[in-house]
């Protein structure tokens, strides 16, 4: 496979543009290496590069169709629709199961490695569909209404959210599935299919109003003292999100009340144009974010994961090996910068500090250390770590931000989405 990135110089900022070349692999995996290299780690970890040569070794070699719709949307963002077609094409033609629904990954085959499902990752070839116009009668009939009567039958609920560990309701999955019924319905309609649209719209009504009372807490423990309480919680196991459920926390982070554990998800409810970026939920729940998992840098602000989180290098900086610490991730800063355009503001700040954790190279990586200290650490504040690097997912958020920044506007964010429900609405 030829070289993921190329470069183009636009906004001022000469930015990696993902190209995936090779004639044969139109998908393009998560990244062209493994995480910590060279540590030995269980059979299925991610960090299995001590066997990186063994056929068998997955890691991040593999196909996500939500990484893969990240990539998609950089490319339109560039205005290469070919290259973006042909990401959906893979998508529908070689990875989607019999049932409509999508592996978790899968080699670029359409194999599936990972066992699990996630409902975002169903969700977003059908976003990706609209957003390319494929409104034929045999992409709905064969692809699309398969995939949104999937999310029918098992959404809102997923067996996992977008950090691949955790069951339950999630904003930034049912954001996902909201905005993917509402593409089906508008493509189903075109069409002639007015049950499906009809069916598909009042889900996604439902799961709209739903997800602001399944997933935002009023008793949480960060909010003590604020004037009026609540925030988004990173997921809940059931429908009630003042319960305390304690939820266990991959990777060594231990076991916690659910209603401590935030992360900034539920900005793909704006992103997507399901809430406007000042409602008072998000604007009180970006608040909590701030307090808990965001990070200063020398080269601006970083965000974590979610707090405890257990992915990544060990506090001494050595690699993760089934525990660790959850390090800065790059494209959560790019996520916020994309909510600050939104909301009319200037996001350069985040895509100077994108670029910033880039380093020389421009290989913009999954993680960056986060602390100034222990001095004999191996790495410095902000610098890439022994993640991924590049995470294509990070190398598209990237591209997709200064694209952004350059039209004023979420040039992602599907306008039928918008139209139905933030563009309608007023702040609560």
């Amino acid at each position: 496979m030829a070289g993921l990135y190329g470069a183009v110089a636009t906004g001022g900022f000469r930015i990696p543009r993902p190209v995936c070349r090779g004639r044969h692999d139109p998908a393009g995996p998560r990244g062209q290496n493994l995480p910590w290299r060279g540590r030995r780690q269980p059979e299925h970890s991610l960090g299995e590069a001590a066997d990186a040569d063994r056929p068998t070794s997955g890691g991040y070699h593999l196909v996500w169709s939500r990484d893969l719709y990240h990539v998609a949307t950089a490319w339109l963002a560039l205005g290469d629709r070919a290259a973006a077609g042909r990401a959906l094409d893979y998508l529908f033609k070689v990875q989607q199961n019999a049932d409509g629904s999508f592996p978790q990954n899968s080699w670029l085959d359409g194999r599936p490695y990972w066992p699990s499902v996630q409902l975002d990752e169903v969700a977003y070839p059908i976003i990706l569909a609209w957003q390319l116009e494929r409104f034929d009668r045999e992409t709905y009939t064969q692809h699309v209404r398969p995939a949104a009567e999937y999310i029918l039958r098992h959404g809102p609920y997923t067996p996992q959210e977008r950090w691949e560990e955790e069951e339950g309701y999630s904003p930034s999955t049912i954001a996902a599935e909201i905005a993917g019924l509402i593409c089906a319905a508008d493509i189903a309609r075109r069409l002639g299919r007015a049950e499906d649209a009809e069916r598909y719209e009042r889900t996604a009504d439902r799961w709209a109003e739903g997800v602001q009372q399944w997933c935002y807490t009023t008793t949480g423990p960060w909010d003590e003292g604020e004037a009026e309480r609540g925030y988004y919680l990173r997921i809940n196991n059931n429908r009630d999100p003042n319960d305390g459920f304690k939820l266990d926390i991959n990777n060594g982070g231990g076991q916690h009340d659910e209603r401590a554990i935030v992360d900034a998800g539920f900005l793909e409810l704006v992103r997507l144009g399901i809430v406007p970026p000042d409602d008072p939920k998000i604007v009180r729940s970006l608040r909590m974010v701030d307090r808990v998992i965001r990070v200063e840098t020398p080269m601006g602000p970083g965000w974590r994961r979610y707090n405890y989180d257990g992915y990544g290098e060990r506090a001494d900086g050595s690699g993760w090996q089934d525990k660790g610490i959850g390090r800065i991730w790059p494209l959560l800063t790019g996520e916020r910068g994309e909510y600050v355009i939104a909301s009319g503001g200037d996001a350069n700040p985040y895509a100077k500090t994108m670029l910033a954790f880039a380093g020389p190279t421009g290989m913009i990586p999954e993680q960056v250390w986060d602390q100034a200290y222990p001095p004999d650490a191996r790495y410095r504040i902000g610098q890439g770590t022994g993640s991924a690097t590049p995470l294509a997912w990070s190398m598209a958020q990237f591209v997709r931000l200064v694209m952004c920044i350059e039209a004023r506007r979420v040039i992602e964010q599907p306008a039928v989405v918008f139209q139905r429900y933030a563009g309608k609405q007023r702040p609560r």
